[in-house]
C-alpha cells in the first residue's frame, strides 16, 4: 500500500470517527434537514427531512448545484421517495456532479414551508480494497453495524471477492447470536455485532486478500448527551416561551453526559454559532451579551442543536429570544367611598414583558393584601398587569397611596412610581344619645321637666347632618346647638337640644338620626317618654347608643341582611333630681329672670320663660354632660 493511500485512509477514520461530521442537518421552525450515513460518490445516497408539524401536502426535493444559482426539482425518476416515522427520505444513487449541492425540502402547495438547505459533501472511496464505515451509533446492549463499501476498482473488475472481517488483528468467527453478515447490495455488505458490550470493543477491519485491507474502524461505547435546556428560563416561559435579552445579558444551552466530542451549535435567525463549554461548568454552553444580536429586534427565534457520534441527528430545541419592555407608566385608581367595590385601589401597567411586580403603599406602609393578576398579550406580546387593594380603612383618608412599577426578577429596570393623595367618603357607624332631666314644680302644683339631650356621632367623611324629631306634634324642643369636631381628615357631629315635657306627654318618643351626602343609609337614635305619678319615670340620667342603619340599596337583600343591622337600644336608668328652683345658693345659682326668654347671660346660665314663669337652667356642652351623667349613675 503507497504511502499517499496510507494517508488518504488516516484522514477518512478520522472522518468516521466523527460521526456528525457527515450527519449534516439544519433547522429552521418548519423542520430539519438531514445526510443520513457516508455520503460518497457513486452510491446511494440519503435524505432526510423531518417536519416539526405535518405539513399537509406533497414533499418537494429541490437542490442548486455547487457553483449555479438556478432552483431545481429533483427527478425521480431514478430516485426512491418514501416516508416513515413522520419523516420523509430521498435515496438515489449520486454521481460526483451532486457533490457540494445545497438541498432542502418544500411544501408542494405552499413554497414558504420549508426547511433550510442542508450542503451535500461526498466523499471518494479510497483504497484497492474499498471503505469500511459505522453505520450506526455504537450503544450498549445495541446492535452496532459496520458498513463495507467496495472500491470501484474491484467491482470493475471483479477482484478482491472475499471478505475476512478481523478485530484486533484476529479473525472473526461470523456465527449466529453474536456477528452476522450480510449482502445488502453489491455496493454495500454489512457486519451487525449483535447486544454490543465493553467485550467488543477493539479495532476493526476488513480483508480482501493477504495485502489488500480496508482502513480500521475503532468501536468504543458513546454515550448519548440529555435532551438539551435552553434558558434562562423564567416562570411564564410557557405563556410566552421567552427567553428575556437586555443590556447584558446571556443566554445558556445545558446538556450533559455526552461522550466527547458533543458540538453545541446555536441558530439566531440566519446567523450559526458553535458554543465553547464552560470551564467552570460542565455541560454548561453560553452565549453571552445575546443583546447585540437582535438588531433592535423586539422577539427572534433561537434553537440549540447538540450532536455527538452516538446520535443519528442532532438534538434540538427552540425558544423565542425577547426584548425586555417596561411597559406604561402606572395607572393608580383610588377609592373614593368606604362602600363596596367601589372601596377598591387598583393599579394598571400595560403593554409589558415580562409582567413586572406591582406594589401599593399607603405612606410607607406596604399593603400586603394586594392581590395581582397578569393577561398576556399573543398579537402584542406584552402583558397588562393589574394589582388590586380591597381592604380599604378609613384611616387611610388624609394620607398619601402611590403605586410602585419594578420588575420580578433583575432585568436591569429602575422602579417607577405614582402617589395620589387619599380622601374617602365613609358614613358614620355609630350614633350615641345623652339625656338630663331637671324637673320643676310651679305654685299652681304644675309639673314641668326639662330634658337636655345631646346626640353624637363617631367618625365619618364628610360631616353628617344631625335632625330630631318625634311621633307627638307636641313636643318640640326649644333650644338647638349643632357643631362638628374635626381630626385627621375626619368628623365627629354634634347636636344639643332642650325640651320641655308634661304628664300628658308620656308615651311620646324623640329621636336624633343622621343625614349623610354620598350615602343613602342613615342611624337613629330614640328616648321614650314616661312618668311615674307626677314625675318622669326612671333614674334622672340615661344615655342611649344606637348603630341600627338602614342601606336603601340593599334592602332587597333580605330580612336576614336588615335583623343584622336592627336598632341596639341600651337604656341605662338614671335619675330625675327635683331641684328647688326658688332657692339659691352658692355653689348651684338658678336664678328668676322676668321678661327674657331664650337667652344666655355672662355667666352662662340659659333664661327660659314658660307660662308665665321664667327659670333659670344651666347650659352644658356634650362632653361635661357625659362625664356629670357618668358620675350620676355611678352614685346611683
Amino acid at each position: 500500500m503507497s504511502r499517499q493511500t496510507v494517508l488518504k485512509c488516516a484522514h477518512f477514520t478520522v472522518f468516521l470517527f466523527a460521526l456528525h461530521d457527515y450527519i449534516k442537518a439544519a433547522t429552521n421552525h418548519y423542520g430539519t434537514i438531514s445526510v443520513v450515513g457516508p455520503a460518497f460518490v457513486n452510491r446511494d445516497v440519503t435524505l432526510k427531512a423531518t417536519p416539526f408539524y405535518p405539513w399537509g401536502c406533497q414533499v418537494e426535493w429541490k437542490y442548486i448545484i455547487d457553483g449555479e444559482t438556478q432552483i431545481r426539482t429533483m427527478n425521480l425518476e431514478f430516485a426512491t421517495r418514501y416516508s416513515e416515522d413522520e419523516s420523509f427520505f430521498l435515496k438515489w444513487k449520486a454521481t460526483v456532479a451532486y457533490n457540494k449541492s445545497d438541498f432542502y425540502a418544500v411544501c408542494s402547495t405552499n413554497t414558504t414551508t420549508r426547511t433550510s438547505m442542508v450542503s451535500l459533501n461526498m466523499t471518494d472511496i479510497v483504497g484497492q480494497c474499498g471503505t469500511l464505515v459505522l453505520l450506526n451509533p455504537v450503544v450498549q446492549g445495541a446492535d452496532v453495524k459496520l458498513g463495507y463499501f467496495p472500491s470501484d476498482l474491484s467491482l470493475w473488475y471483479k477482484t478482491f471477492l472475499t471478505r475476512t472481517w478481523k478485530k484486533n488483528s484476529k479473525e472473526i468467527q461470523l456465527r449466529e447470536g453474536h456477528y452476522v453478515e450480510e449482502t445488502v447490495t453489491a455496493y454495500l455488505y454489512t457486519l451487525t455485532v449483535l447486544n454490543y458490550d465493553h467485550r467488543n470493543e477493539g479495532s476493526y477491519i476488513l480483508e480482501c486478500n493477504s495485502t489488500e485491507t480496508t482502513d480500521y474502524v475503532q468501536l468504543y461505547i458513546t454515550g448519548r448527551p440529555n435532551y438539551p435546556v435552553l434558558g434562562p428560563k423564567f416562570p411564564d416561559f410557557k405563556t410566552t416561551e421567552c427567553i428575556y435579552v437586555y443590556a447584558g445579558s446571556d443566554m445558556h444551552c445545558i446538556t450533559k453526559k455526552g461522550a466527547n466530542p458533543v458540538q453545541v451549535e446555536l441558530l439566531l435567525g440566519q446567523k450559526s454559532f458553535v458554543l465553547a463549554e464552560s470551564k467552570e461548568i460542565k455541560g454548561f454552553y453560553r452565549f453571552h451579551n445575546v443583546h447585540q444580536q437582535m438588531a433592535g429586534l423586539s422577539r427572534q427565534n433561537v434553537t440549540c442543536l447538540v450532536s455527538n457520534a452516538a446520535l443519528e441527528t442532532p438534538y434540538d430545541v427552540h425558544g423565542v429570544l425577547c426584548n425586555v419592555e417596561k411597559g406604561s407608566t402606572p395607572v393608580l385608581t383610588v377609592p373614593e367611598f368606604l362602600d363596596g367595590e367601589s372601596s377598591t385601589a387598583i393599579c394598571e401597567v400595560h403593554n409589558a414583558i415580562p409582567a413586572p411586580a406591582i406594589e401599593i403603599r399607603v405612606s410607607t406602609i406596604l399593603l400586603t393584601d394586594v392581590q395581582q393578576t397578569d393577561s398576556f398579550n399573543r398579537s402584542s406580546n406584552t402583558f397588562t398587569s393589574r394589582a388590586k387593594s380591597t381592604k380599604t380603612n378609613k384611616r387611610w383618608n388624609g394620607k398619601e397611596m402611590c403605586c410602585y412599577r419594578g420588575s420580578k426578577h433583575d432585568f436591569g429596570l429602575t422602579k417607577i412610581s405614582i402617589c395620589v393623595n387619599i380622601s374617602i367618603k365613609y358614613p358614620p357607624s355609630n350614633l350615641s344619645i345623652f339625656v338630663n332631666k331637671m324637673h320643676e314644680e310651679n305654685s299652681n302644683n304644675v309639673s314641668v321637666c326639662f330634658l337636655n339631650l345631646t346626640c353624637e356621632t363617631d367618625a365619618s367623611n364628610p360631616p353628617c347632618t344631625i335632625e330630631w324629631s318625634s311621633v307627638k306634634d307636641d313636643i318640640r324642643y326649644l333650644h338647638n346647638s349643632n357643631w362638628t369636631n374635626g381630626e385627621s381628615g375626619s368628623f365627629r357631629s354634634v347636636s344639643n337640644v332642650l325640651f320641655n315635657v308634661t304628664k300628658d306627654m308620656a308615651g311620646g318618643t324623640i329621636t336624633c338620626s343622621t343625614r349623610c351626602d354620598h350615602f343613602p343609609s342613615h342611624l337613629n337614635a330614640s328616648y321614650e317618654i314616661s312618668f311615674s305619678g307626677s314625675q318622669l319615670h326612671d333614674n334622672d340620667n340615661r344615655t342611649f347608643s344606637s348603630t341600627s342603619r338602614f342601606p336603601v340599596k340593599k334592602v332587597i337583600i333580605g330580612t336576614a341582611i336588615f335583623c343584622g343591622l336592627c336598632i341596639l337600644f341600651i337604656i341605662v336608668i338614671g335619675r330625675c333630681v327635683l331641684l328647688k328652683w326658688r332657692k339659691v345658693n352658692e355653689t348651684n345659682t338658678i336664678e328668676i329672670v322676668e321678661n327674657q326668654s331664650d337667652t344666655l347671660s355672662d355667666n352662662g346660665v340659659l333664661h327660659i320663660e314658660t307660662e308665665g314663669v321664667q327659670y333659670a337652667v344651666v347650659q352644658r356642652r356634650a362632653a361635661t354632660q357625659r362625664n356629670e351623667t357618668n358620675h350620676m349613675v355611678t352614685t346611683a
